[in-house]
């Protein structure tokens, strides 16, 4: 079982080869967000998660990427890492037929949920997707949810994918 600061280390680890390999246009307003959670971890004080700007990192420092994680974690206990990146038709379409990510829409929230919990729950009730992504494809809200283990899982598919973005116009 990973420490709180093994956990972190793990995080910051991936963060950096993002950093040094994704594709700048995968990166949404605000950076490219990432989480991991701790083993068995039922509140967002056991999820830590990296935000760019600001620059944060620490336990139950984002409380999105926490209720992704721990919606995701309800369903599969090893999916405990994800991280957002910015979603466009060209980069859902370089998912869809470049990589062998399954991709899964969220449906729209019924009145009275929480939109980001009912949104990832409805992607996972036939088994957690590799990523998730919302409604509307507007550059500058709806983001993709690469879902993996560990953070080095999540790294390794955003530069994967951006092996497929670099040469397209998004």
């Amino acid at each position: 079982m990973q420490t709180r600061d093994e956990v972190k280390t793990a995080l910051q680890k991936a963060a950096i080869v993002i950093a040094a390999g994704a594709d700048p246009k995968l990166v949404p307003d605000g950076g490219i967000r990432m989480g991991y959670a701790l083993s068995g971890a039922r509140s967002a004080d056991e999820v830590c998660s990296i935000v760019q700007n600001p620059p944060r990192i620490g336990f139950g420092n984002d409380p999105i990427i926490a209720r992704v994680i721990l919606t995701i974690i309800r369903h599969d206990r090893s999916l405990r890492a994800v991280a957002g990146v910015r979603c466009t038709r060209k980069i859902l379409e370089c998912i869809t037929f470049d990589h062998a990510l399954d991709a899964c829409l969220y449906a729209p929230a019924p009145p009275g949920s929480g939109t980001m919990d009912w949104s990832v729950e409805s992607c996972c009730r036939d088994g957690v997707p590799d990523v998730i992504y919302g409604q509307r494809i507007d550059e500058n809200t709806v983001i993709l949810w690469i879902i993996g283990e560990t953070p080095t899982d999540v790294a390794r598919n955003i530069i994967m994918l951006s092996g497929s973005t670099t040469n397209t116009s998004l």
